[in-house]
């Protein structure tokens, strides 16, 4: 009765690990796009957005910052959610920067926006990257944000260490 007992356990032990193995194998490792918003539109004019901030980024003492990447990158969703989140990076987004979300396409075959990838040298980073303009519309610099990253998300203190050198502060 006992060895029934202990195999009927084991039998048991075994059916629950295959169940979570095989829910492992099937659940995605990321949340699906489908559940986070749209923070890219692939449809904007992005050559047209950039020349109206570099119109008003003069006036309002603002430099540009561009995120290249798109709705199916959970980086980027983490990224966006960084700036909306920490008071510091939104404060000094919010001052000293017009943040521009250039969308890179989500099919291989079908890119968005290449020649600005091409333009403002993100050509072979990952996404999300970063470009940041001058009041005047001149690249200052590009930044894989892969070094700002720290464990599952962006490293509050990288990425405001990153905006204040932008702007001089």
């Amino acid at each position: 009765m006992r060895l029934e007992r202990l195999a009927g356990k084991k039998i048991l032990w075994l059916v629950l690990v295959a169940a979570l193995v095989l829910l492992a194998a099937i659940l995605p490792a990321e949340v699906r796009s489908e559940n986070r918003p749209e923070i890219y539109d692939p449809g904007a004019d992005m050559k047209a957005q950039i020349a109206a901030a570099v119109k008003t980024a003069g006036v309002e003492n603002r430099n540009i910052i561009l995120m290249f990447g798109g709705n199916w990158c959970p980086w980027c969703h983490r990224l966006h959610a960084l700036f909306l989140s920490d008071n510091k990076i939104k404060k000094i987004l919010t001052e000293r920067y017009t943040l521009l979300l250039v969308d890179v396409g989500e099919k291989p075959g079908q890119p968005l926006n290449r020649d600005l990838v091409e333009l403002y040298r993100i050509k072979d980073f990952g996404y999300p990257a970063l470009a940041v303009l001058d009041k005047q519309g001149h690249l200052l610099c590009t930044q894989s944000t892969g070094v700002l990253e720290k464990d599952k998300g962006h490293d509050p203190a990288k990425v405001l260490a990153f905006l204040k050198m932008q702007v001089g502060d």
